[in-house]
């Protein structure tokens, strides 16, 4: 069976988001969907799930034609959508966010939690008899590869015979991703499509049975999975006027010099994790490295936030410390951008120019008083450096693709202070964003670190780090340990290290 999009067009205000689009997807196979941020991507699964509705053309089920009115609509038309940002419900358990909406209940509309519990599992077992899940845990103490799961059990509990997966693996560590990438392969067989979104192309290549590319809203082909090779999926993204967009590593650094010393930290001890010295420079891109719980992201978000701070002592710009916090570290001039956006960085109910404004609202401001004019002015020009991709300043966050919300969340602190930031720090700087998008961000590293502001990326992608970075410094359990130099970068090299070797 096949669900087929024809002619599909979306326009917004003075944007073409999808322009004349025709792809099927079959239920018996999974279908990769690729292409830059603000291709289409976004826009085209969220018209499948039913949560937008196409400006023109026409969806056909099984050969008949249907309109997908709601998100609730499709699922009652088998069509399921887990989005890259997750919708689970912290407080809840992992069997509550399974039956979230669905709940079992007695007399008065009381929830059964014996029956709650028994069909959770059930349902996991149905779907995923391999995998062990605490199901009374708070979903959100589980690791990310659980939530996922939990997510996608919950999508399964109708009839669904095509489920969406946006950027599942986006935040997994390696091993995790192996064992999703094992559910995911186990649901055709079943009768259960996967449309697969993901800005890995190696992972869209080892599970796709078909690829689609979209690139400025357009159709560009759908290929064999096994007729293609990642090369020429990176042309078909990319391709500009006949032109191909520059390899990764070709984002040099050229003579750029490292400056004066902009922070330093001694016996640094922050939770379970401890680093004798540390030191970073104006104008210098500092990667940390790390195998899951090293301690690598902990720390950095520490220079930052002081989160579970004990001891150590601090040097900004030549001036003592007590200790780090947010609004001190601002005031100081440094700049935090955080994984998991959606959550810790940006509000998805908010325009595009609310999100960029929360930062310095004074920005928009004249005389004390918030201007709209302002604020959209100041906006623009934000959008305008980072080559944000909305129909206008006042696209909700939610809308856009991920790619663009990362360059929303890294943009929001130079609005209205491009010169503001003496140091930067970066927390999985590219979570979530294909090619495209990350060479954009690279660029904008390497752009600030020019101009003199010291960088801290802190990062599980290992080329990413090998291709912006200055140095290295890789954690083991807590520990910071030897600095790589950029002539000592590989991949090896990193692996070894973040293993403990010490060669």
């Amino acid at each position: 069976m096949t669900v087929r999009l024809a002619d599909i067009v979306m326009q917004y205000p003075g944007t073409r988001a999808l322009d004349h689009v025709d792809v099927d997807f079959l239920f018996s196979e999974v279908h990769g969907l690729i292409g830059e941020n603000g291709a289409g991507k976004t826009t085209l699964v969220s018209i499948l799930g039913g949560s937008k509705q196409p400006t023109s053309g026409t969806i056909a089920i099984a050969g008949v034609e249907t309109v997908l009115a709601s998100a609730g609509d499709a699922l009652a038309k088998g069509i399921a959508h887990v989005s890259q940002e997750g919708s689970l419900v912290p407080g809840l358990s992992a069997a509550q966010n399974i039956l979230l909406g669905d709940e079992p209940r007695l007399g008065l509309g009381i929830i059964d939690t014996r029956a709650l519990r028994r069909r959770a599992a059930e349902l996991l077992d149905r779907w995923f008899p391999q995998v062990a899940i605490d199901l009374d845990a708070a979903v959100d103490t589980l690791p990310m590869a659980d939530q996922k799961v939990i997510e996608i059990v919950r999508a399964l509990r109708g009839e669904i015979r095509l489920l969406i997966l946006d950027e599942p693996t986006a935040t997994l560590p390696a091993r995790e991703k192996e064992n999703l990438w094992r559910i995911i392969r186990s649901l055709p067989p079943r009768g259960v499509g996967v449309v697969l979104v993901s800005h890995f192309l190696s992972e869209v290549k080892a599970l796709s049975d078909r690829i689609t590319v979209l690139r400025d809203g357009r159709h560009v082909t759908t290929l064999p999975s096994a007729e293609v090779s990642e090369a020429q999926l990176v042309d078909f993204m990319l391709q500009r006027a006949g032109k191909t967009a520059v390899a990764i590593g070709e984002n040099g650094d050229g003579a750029r010099a490292a400056g004066e010393t902009v922070m330093e930290i001694a016996d640094w001890h922050v939770g379970g994790v401890r680093v004798d010295r540390f030191a970073i420079r104006a104008g210098e891109i500092v990667g940390l490295i790390g195998l899951t719980g090293a301690g690598h992201f902990g720390f950095a978000r520490s220079l930052y936030t002081g989160e579970g701070f004990l001891s150590g002592s601090t040097v900004f710009a030549g001036q003592p410390l007590a200790r780090p916090d947010a609004r001190s570290m601002k005031a100081r001039g440094v700049a935090f951008i955080p994984d998991h956006r959606m959550e810790n960085s940006l509000i998805g109910e908010w325009s595009v120019r609310e999100n960029l404004a929360m930062v310095h609202p004074h920005a928009g401001a004249h005389a004390g008083v918030l201007s709209m004019g302002l604020e959209e002015k100041a906006a623009r020009a934000a959008m305008a450096l980072f080559n944000v991709k909305a129909h206008s300043p006042e696209q909700r966050i939610q809308d856009l693709s991920g790619g663009n919300k990362q360059k929303v969340s890294i943009g929001k602190w130079l609005y209205g202070a491009p010169e503001r930031y003496r140091l930067m720090i970066f927390v999985e700087p590219t979570e979530g964003v294909d090619i495209g998008a990350k060479r954009e961000i690279h660029r904008h590293i390497h752009r600030l670190a020019a101009e003199g502001t010291a960088i801290i990326v802190a990062s599980s992608d290992l080329m990413e780090v090998a291709d912006i970075a200055d140095r290295v410094v890789p954690f083991v359990q807590g520990q910071a340990a030897r600095a790589l130099s950029r002539a000592e970068f590989s991949e090896s090299r990193f692996i070894a290290a973040m293993a403990g070797d010490p060669k």
